[in-house]
């Protein structure tokens, strides 16, 4: 029993020390997001200075909004086999059912792209949280049905523990939190991390968001679609 509880000890010290002390740097896999606010995206530049492990692209907002760079961008970057994904700006006015239909319409997402990403954050129309929350479930639960796996949740350290800790518990949900400090944040038990929304890549015009996967390349392709 002694001997269990001591390697017990020496398994949590080992992941928390994954997570404390460590700068961007530390990690081996990295990705970009990318949506209509970056202009003039070169990929060719991109790929050749410096490639991404991953991509995450925007491509709907609500039930209405649809991200005008997002077929250019996905159909680049399936010529030039960079796995990818997309993700949703989530709409706190509208039904959460109706705007995962209108992802999966415009997404279009197959096997070998990354997971569905919901990006849901505080906003001037969030007047009701706990409605929010339930519209967001409502988006889950229906990307759930049709793709088979629960969308990745992304969002800032803040307003997980303070509207979506509950619903969105990480033993169901793969995390992305944004968090702009200076190491990860180890109050969450994240999988993918966005360090700074200031990020200078050659071939982008502008700055860019830029993350971090906390795993091996062998175990971020748990988060590409069978």
């Amino acid at each position: 029993m002694a001997l269990k509880f001591i390697i017990f000890i020496i398994f949590i010290i080992s992941f928390t020390s994954c997570k404390v002390g460590t700068t961007p740097d530390d990690f081996d896999v990295w990705g970009i997001d990318i949506s209509k606010h970056q202009r003039n995206v070169d990929w060719d530049v991109i790929l050749e200075e410096n490639t991404p492990h991953f991509v995450f692209l925007k491509v709907t907002e609500g039930t209405l909004i649809i991200d005008p760079t997002y077929e250019d961008h996905k159909d680049e970057l399936e010529d030039r086999g960079v796995i990818h994904g997309a993700y949703h700006f989530f709409g706190h006015r509208t039904c959460g059912k109706e705007q995962a239909r209108a992802f999966i319409k415009n997404a279009k997402l197959k096997r070998g792209d990354l997971i569905p990403v919901l990006d849901i954050e505080r906003h001037r129309f969030m007047v009701d949280p706990k409605k929010s929350v339930e519209n967001a479930l409502k988006f889950s639960q229906e990307i759930k049905r049709y793709y088979g796996v629960n969308p990745i949740i992304y969002c800032s350290t803040l307003f997980y523990h303070k509207y979506l800790e509950e619903a969105f518990g990480s033993d169901e949900y793969t995390l992305w939190i944004a968090d702009y400090r200076k190491k990860p944040i180890t109050t969450i038990d994240w999988h993918l991390w966005q360090y700074t929304e200031r990020h200078k890549l050659k071939g982008v015009s502008g700055l860019v968001d830029r993350n971090v996967f906390i795993g091996s390349k062998f175990d971020f392709n748990k988060l590409i679609l069978q």
